[in-house]
């Protein structure tokens, strides 16, 4: 980007009045922020550069502290930037795309943070691919395109690799539990380190619990992060199934104790129910291996090695869902008022997150939708009428007066209430452009039937809950259950 350029876009930033601008006027402005923003990360990636060239000759202090101290960046950021700047260097054209305001710095890291613990040999093969990963950064968001650096990552690391399981088995012997005082507080600590499928089938069972006790009169009025606590500590301490009572079981946890070994079974309580783990395959990859557009993960994205399908684990019970060519699942369910389990891990293996095409909150934290409203349009519970929405994006469509329409092939038109559409495109964010080894045809997609949301007091009595903030393991207080109070 020219040195003139740049100054046009600054004075123009200047002069507009953002608190008078319309919906045109902002977007425009929040994008000369974007391009200004790359044009000065470009210049902090130099800064970083010449900093750590001083530094080997002794003339400066490591990139990092010169960023925090004159910068005034975090440790954090200053890390980051130095990352970004040994992106840079490897690939000079993310340097170029990201002065030019092609790219944001978020697409760097992406790039900082898949290629961060490969081999030498591997990385150099990543390397090769920048052009088609410039190309690719400069028009798919932050997100979509990490899921694309990563997955080229894995599949490059796990061409050379003698099995693509040797991670996972590297990560279970990594896991480990450790638990410390903090002394200035008080307060006890326990860190569980685990490898992604035993995380995803521990996860999965205390979601189940938080949701079911959030059900509970009792429960209503308890802030968010207690209820989790407590709901938390009452699982571990009936033992998930193991009744209060059984003497012979260890609990000591004495140093140096020897692993107990029981010659009976433990008492299980016939409510408990064996974890469950999700995990998405492709039919290409089961059969063939890894292809440049494989799926083969956990349900919130995390990868997992293809052997792993082949030897599943049996400390809970993993559920593989294979993916046809258009990355859709097959319709598991039937006519019936709240979503099937089957129907519900279908959708699950479509979206790892809330169908709005900018929401990051998990698919367990969402609601499932009826598009076709069931009780004013007798919308069908099946598959292709059903979307996860989470509870603020869930609250647009009913009480916010915007318009959600699908097609069966589950392309999505949301349509803001002054009628203009804000988003029209795939809702299946898990493999949007499929998962064939040779991506499909795209299909024809006929223009959606609007179908304006009337107000009505009582969906909107019943969807003024309180939920929580979007985090990645603070699912919604209503978790695991069908909007049955909703359309």
């Amino acid at each position: 980007m020219s040195s003139t350029t740049v100054v046009e876009t600054v004075e123009r930033l200047a002069a507009t009045d953002v608190a008078s601008v319309d919906r045109a006027g902002l977007e425009s402005t929040v994008s000369d922020i974007g391009t200004v923003r790359s044009w000065l990360d470009a210049i902090e990636v130099g800064c970083s550069r010449r900093s750590r060239e001083l530094a080997a000759e002794g003339r400066s202090g490591a990139p990092e502290s010169t960023l925090t101290d004159r910068g005034r960046r975090s440790g954090r950021d200053a890390a980051a930037a130095a990352d970004r700047e040994a992106v840079c260097s490897e690939m000079s054209g993310f340097e170029d795309a990201l002065a030019a305001g092609e790219v944001s710095a978020g697409h760097v890291d992406a790039v900082a943070r898949a290629t961060k613990r490969l081999d030498e040999d591997v990385a150099a093969e990543f390397a090769e691919h920048e052009d088609e990963l410039i190309a690719a950064a400069a028009t798919e968001r932050v997100e979509a395109f990490e899921r694309r650096a990563r997955d080229l990552a894995t599949r490059l690391a796990a061409k050379r690799a003698r099995s693509d399981a040797d991670e996972l088995d590297r990560q279970r012997a990594r896991s480990s539990v450790k638990r410390w005082t903090d002394k200035s507080t008080g307060m006890k600590h326990t860190h569980l380190e685990l490898d992604p499928l035993r995380d995803s089938a521990l996860w999965g069972a205390l979601d189940r619990q938080i949701a079911a006790a959030r059900q509970d009169d009792a429960n209503k009025a308890k802030p968010w992060p207690q209820l989790q606590v407590e709901t938390i500590v009452d699982t571990v301490i009936t033992g998930a199934g193991i009744r209060a009572g059984d003497e012979d079981v260890d609990t000591t946890g004495s140093e140096g104790a020897e692993p107990h070994s029981r010659s009976e079974p433990v008492s299980v309580d016939p409510s408990f129910r064996v974890p469950e783990a999700t995990l998405l395959i492709d039919l290409g990859t089961l059969t063939d291996g890894l292809h440049e557009q494989s799926i083969c993960e956990l349900e919130d994205g995390t990868p997992i090695p293809v052997d792993t399908v082949r030897r599943l684990p049996c400390e809970c019970e993993v559920l593989p869902i294979v993916l046809n060519g258009h990355g859709e699942a097959l319709d598991a369910g039937r006519s019936t008022r709240t979503a099937t389990r089957p129907q519900r891990r279908a959708l699950r293996a479509m979206h790892r997150t809330c169908a709005h095409p900018d929401c990051t909150v998990t698919f367990s934290a969402c609601r499932i939708h009826h598009v076709r409203w069931w009780w004013r349009n007798l919308g069908p519970t099946n598959l292709d009428n059903l979307i996860p929405l989470c509870e603020p994006h869930n609250h647009l469509v009913h009480e916010g007066r915007w318009t959600l329409t699908m097609t069966p092939d589950r392309i999505a038109t949301w349509t803001r209430p002054d009628g203009t559409i804000a988003h029209h495109g795939t809702t299946i964010d898990r493999a949007p452009h499929g998962v064939g080894s040779h991506p499909p045809e795209p299909d024809t997609v006929q223009s959606p039937t609007t179908e304006p949301p009337a107000d009505d007091d009582q969906a909107t009595a019943q969807h003024r809950t309180d939920h929580p903030r979007r985090r990645s393991r603070q699912p919604d207080p209503n978790a695991g259950i069908d909007d049955t109070n909703g359309p």
